[in-house]
């Protein structure tokens, strides 16, 4: 090959950081190669289906409240519908509705009689809530951290609230059951919830990276194509084919960029188990994110999808999706038993005629979000010369943090290669 540069920026990963960072270059007129080690681009933006049922990979939903994904793309083309503002929390054998009053007035009482906490425990939440929707996410991200559950009783927040409202609500959120997360992922997750929906795109979560890829020539994405090591100015593939390029962005997740970037600290993981039934009725009518209070229990959290999304399931038929954290040591067919079992309790016999669909067992959903975490406004060192970085590696996961670092990624190379055409 010579000198010759296959592009002038290669990206290793299609997820959406990886996509986002391909854009930013695209609009400056810089040639890109988008490497993919799978067969879809898209990264954990997945969405399958199976029986004329959308299965996204894991609980993922959209918040409109991100200002990047605001600006990057088309919330109308997405055909985004919300979630009902609030949860039901199920204690004891009971089920309560919890909602922001200011946002969904029907369900105040249901909310001020639910057996959550004190009334000290509302008007706290509802101070927080003012609070987080008016700070500067900068501030957010560089007030004094601390694991989360240590934040919410600094802020006097009853230990009933903490274990029936806080755990089940941040833990599906951060995938952590003790919520020892960061309390500056939590103060940024409830800003939030508290100022935009929780959403699904019509085409499922994978209509969201196909928006991002949309723009993109084909030809500059290449799936299949997994990346054995990358150095200044190289990538060598699995298959020994070596591409050159001005520069690497690494875009993948977390453990696997670590991996290429020879770093000797693991990332540790969080892991799911998302388990999807049908049923020819939905266990709640309305489009609720269900979260499990009783402690000791398999399930933290079920939502009906197809009560967002009639389009998620076939005509006459219902989605269920039920998420359990970690990655329980009994296999697939015990979990789904065990589950099986706790939803019976929740809705009696019928449950016994639901329809297992599928079991996604993902061991790396999340990273670990113990404290100390980075500051996601930032850009991630290089970690050698020429070689940039960008998704959740010294950033924060989610879709909002995504995106910004693949726009940062892209806009740390052009700064350094004096690239502005």
């Amino acid at each position: 090959m010579g000198s010759s540069v296959d592009a002038d920026v290669i990206i290793v990963g299609a997820g959406i950081a990886g996509l986002s960072c391909a854009r930013q270059l695209m609009k400056e007129n810089i040639s890109f190669l988008l490497l993919e080690a799978g067969g879809k681009i898209g990264g954990r933006l997945k969405t399958e289906n199976v029986d004329g049922f959308r299965l996204n990979y894991g609980f993922q939903v959209l918040q409109t409240a991100y200002p990047e994904a605001q600006r990057m793309l088309d919330f109308d083309r997405l055909a985004l519908k919300p979630f009902a503002p609030g949860a039901m929390i199920r204690i004891g054998s009971k089920f309560y509705r919890i909602s922001d009053p200011s946002r969904r007035f029907k369900d105040f009482f249901s909310t001020l009689i639910a057996p959550i906490g004190t009334l000290m425990d509302r008007i706290r939440i509802l101070r927080l809530a003012r609070l987080v929707s008016r700070s500067k996410v900068s501030d957010i991200f560089s007030a004094p951290e601390m694991p989360t559950i240590d934040f919410l009783r600094k802020q006097g927040f009853s230990e009933k609230i903490i274990q029936r409202f806080f755990k089940p609500f941040f833990a599906g959120i951060c995938l952590d059951a003790d919520i020892r997360a960061s309390s500056r992922v939590f103060c940024y997750i409830f800003r939030v919830f508290a100022k935009g929906d929780v959403t699904l795109p019509a085409e499922g979560m994978v209509a969201i990276a196909q928006q991002l890829a949309q723009s993109l020539a084909p030809e500059k994405i290449r799936t299949s194509a997994r990346v054995k090591s990358v150095s200044t100015g190289e990538v060598v593939l699995d298959s020994g084919e070596k591409l050159s390029g001005r520069a690497v962005v690494i875009a993948t997740e977390g453990p696997e960029t670590a991996r290429l970037c020879q770093s000797p600290t693991p990332v540790g993981s969080r892991g799911e188990l998302c388990i999807y039934f049908s049923a020819k009725t939905a266990p709640i009518t309305e489009a609720y994110l269900v979260l499990n209070a009783e402690p000791n229990k398999m399930i933290n959290n079920l939502t009906v999808p197809s009560r967002v999304i009639p389009s998620y399931s076939p005509p006459g038929m219902e989605l269920i999706s039920v998420v359990v954290l970690g990655n329980p040591s009994v296999d697939d067919a015990m979990v789904e038993k065990q589950v099986r079992q706790e939803l019976m309790e929740w809705f009696g016999p019928i449950v016994e005629d639901w329809r297992h669909l599928r079991t996604q067992r993902i061991m790396h959903a999340l990273p670990d979000q113990r404290p100390p975490i980075p500051n996601p406004e930032e850009s991630t060192e290089p970690c050698m010369p020429g070689v940039y970085i960008c998704g959740e590696y010294n950033s924060v996961p989610g879709i909002q943090w995504a995106l910004l670092s693949g726009r940062q990624a892209a806009e740390q190379v052009i700064r350094n290669l004096g690239m502005h055409h």
